[in-house]
């Protein structure tokens, strides 16, 4: 049997032999992820080496750069006239009809006149009578034979039959009901049969050769607006094409109820297209600057709450700037500071280049 001194030394023994498995097992795997880094590391270098980061780029330049204010509203023809008949009466013809043009003068529609005609013959008859009795006390006053009362009696019979007659011939006349512009026909409430009405409007006129645009401007537009100013109009339903504006007049005070100002907007239309009633959308220009140095608005990328646009030099080598921006379209941006005109920038993959690494330029 073993002593009690003996087993204690063969245990100390085993002990001694576990952890020197352990020593060695650790310091295998030291070694092994020291390796491991080593290797990985040269991989990445490697990699990046042979696969340069692939950029897109373009010259800065100068040119003309705006923004606009876009601001909305509808066609509307300069000159419309409601057309409401000074007497009533049934229509008995209707010579023009929605879209007809008519001149000025042009007879639009007839009411029934039979009665104001007789009322026309009476005035006339009357006004006869009342002259003849005039001319004739005239004399007899003059020559002694009637009293100056008579003769005032006359006068005033004479006078009244005149205002009798001038407001019977204007009632009559009335009956036909002609156009007080040259223009189109653009409503018409009446037909052969119906009541026309000194109360409602029978037809409308608008002269559509000449349009405008009424609309509602803030007070950050307002201040930048001139009488005379050129705008530039589009017509969604007519395409992309540009129509030319003039601002004719631009209210010195806010609309009633409202923060906005009313502006009035002359319209040019030489293709005839435009209608009243279009929905139009006017780009006001806001800010402009000409010959300044400009760059596409990708192209600049904020780093540490700075903006900085990516160069590359003849080696692409990129290297970042700091920029100073001024004007922003959205597709272009202006450079006050931080660039000069002729420099090659990067305007794709900028997120993703390292100073001072080359990278790959792409189209």
């Amino acid at each position: 049997m073993q002593t009690e001194k003996e087993s204690k030394t063969v245990e100390n023994g085993k002990k001694r032999k576990v952890n020197k498995v352990i020593t060695i097992a650790a310091a295998a795997l030291v070694i092994g992820l020291v390796i491991f880094r080593i290797i990985s590391s040269m991989s990445g270098t490697v990699t990046e080496e042979e696969s340069p980061v692939n950029v897109k780029t373009a010259l800065a330049e100068k040119m003309s750069i705006s923004t606009t204010s876009p601001i909305t509203g509808r066609v509307e023809p300069i000159e419309e006239v409601s057309i409401i008949p000074l007497v009533s009466g049934k229509v008995t013809a209707v010579n023009a009809e929605i879209g007809d043009r008519v001149s000025k003068g042009t007879t639009l529609f007839q009411i029934d006149g039979t009665q104001l005609m007789t009322s026309y013959n009476q005035a006339r008859e009357g006004l006869n009578v009342a002259k003849s009795t005039y001319e004739r006390i005239s004399v007899l006053y003059k020559e002694g034979a009637v009293s100056y009362q008579d003769f005032e009696q006359a006068q005033a019979a004479y006078a009244n039959a005149q205002q009798t007659f001038t407001a019977a011939s204007d009632a009559y006349s009335n009956c036909t009901v002609t156009s007080p512009i040259n223009g189109y026909i653009t409503a018409k409430n009446i037909a052969v049969g119906s009541i026309a009405s000194s109360a409602a409007p029978a037809m409308t006129v608008a002269d559509v050769s000449k349009l405008q645009i009424n609309t509602n401007v803030s007070e950050y537009i307002v201040s930048e607006l001139n009488v005379g100013d050129t705008v530039n109009v589009y017509i969604s339903t007519l395409g992309a094409e540009a129509y030319k504006g003039v601002i004719e007049a631009i209210s010195p005070a806010p609309a009633t109820g409202s923060l906005t100002y009313p502006v009035k907007i002359s319209l040019s239309d030489d293709t005839g297209k435009i209608k009243a009633g279009m929905f139009a959308e006017i780009k006001i220009v806001s800010a402009e600057k000409k010959d300044t140095l400009c760059v596409p608005s990708d192209s600049v990328i904020m780093k540490n709450g700075t903006a900085v646009v990516v160069t590359l030099n003849k080696e692409n080598v990129p290297k970042y700037n700091e920029v100073t921006t001024g004007i922003d379209n959205g597709e272009y941006v202006e450079i006050l500071s931080g660039l000069k005109e002729g420099d090659m920038i990067v305007i794709s993959g900028q997120q993703y280049v390292t100073e001072g690494t080359p990278v790959n330029v792409t189209k």
